[in-house]
């Protein structure tokens, strides 16, 4: 039990540092603006969609299937869709 503790831990520790460093073994930079408001919307959005999905999961379906974040967000529906609000 305790070996098993132990590795996990080193499995951790591991996993963080490599997420520290970048191509080539450079540290990453720290975000700047853009990023850090890029991942902010990015989990608004899975947030939301989160929310979506418990009460409208046909809706919640359509919005997972259509949206793409990134540098960009983006609303590409499967089929043309006609709203009614």
């Amino acid at each position: 039990m305790r070996a098993t503790n132990i590795q996990a831990e080193i499995d951790w520790i591991a996993t963080e540092l490599a997420a520290a460093y970048g191509l080539g073994d450079r540290v990453r930079k720290s975000s700047d603006s853009g990023e850090r408001a890029r991942k902010a919307v990015t989990n608004r959005i899975k947030d939301t969609l989160s929310r979506i999905q418990h009460t409208h999961p046909c809706l919640w379906q359509h919005l997972v299937n259509s949206l793409r974040t990134g540098a960009f967000c983006v609303y590409t529906p499967e089929q043309s869709t006609a709203w009614q609000l």
